[in-house]
């Protein structure tokens, strides 16, 4: 077991309960900081699974880990660390100059530029997920593995990538007309 597998509960825990403690005794300052947190262990959990190429993951509906290994692994990777950067962006921006970068992102929906950098990013995301779904399937493991379940979790990516590609070319076109 690596420690960034055990580290996911207490890297929870912290910044929960920093959270906790501004509410509490407000000290808004420790809000960017939890924030930040959270952004840190997304690049850290990024950077280990692109390295290692291997990353588990519980599957809600069916109660069953799900294994990622090879490419797919590396494009949840790419995934999970550049919302961990945006994240970790976000909480250092709001600690520097507080509410900035929330007015920034409420000014983002005032203009089409906004929305077309909105899409794009929502669309670049549902792409590379689709991407995984259609590579992997439901990713169980051999023994745990449904058909349907597998054909279910690879329409779902399918139309993932579709809804990816149609999103971000209107976001494409919405910022660049």
């Amino acid at each position: 077991m690596r420690l960034i597998d055990k580290a996911s509960v207490a890297v929870i825990v912290m910044a929960g309960g920093m959270v906790y403690l501004a509410e509490s005794f407000h000290l808004p300052d420790l809000i960017p900081v939890a924030i930040g947190i959270f952004g840190v262990f997304g690049i850290w959990l990024g950077v280990d699974t692109f390295i290692h190429g291997d990353i588990r993951l519980y599957d809600r509906l069916y109660s069953r880990r799900e294994h990622y290994s090879g490419i797919s692994a590396r494009l949840l990777a790419i995934i999970i660390f550049l919302f961990g950067a945006g994240v970790t962006l976000y909480a250092i921006w709001e600690w520097v100059q507080p509410a900035a970068a929330g007015a920034f992102l409420a000014e983002l929906v005032d203009s089409n530029r906004g929305w077309g950098f909105i899409l794009i990013t929502v669309g670049f995301f549902s792409l590379l997920f689709g991407l995984v779904r259609l590579i992997v399937g439901s990713a169980h493991s051999s023994a745990e593995r449904n058909i349907i379940a597998d054909i279910g979790f690879r329409t779902g990516g399918l139309i993932s990538t579709v809804f990816g590609i149609i999103i971000f070319v209107i976001g494409s076109w919405l910022m660049f007309r």
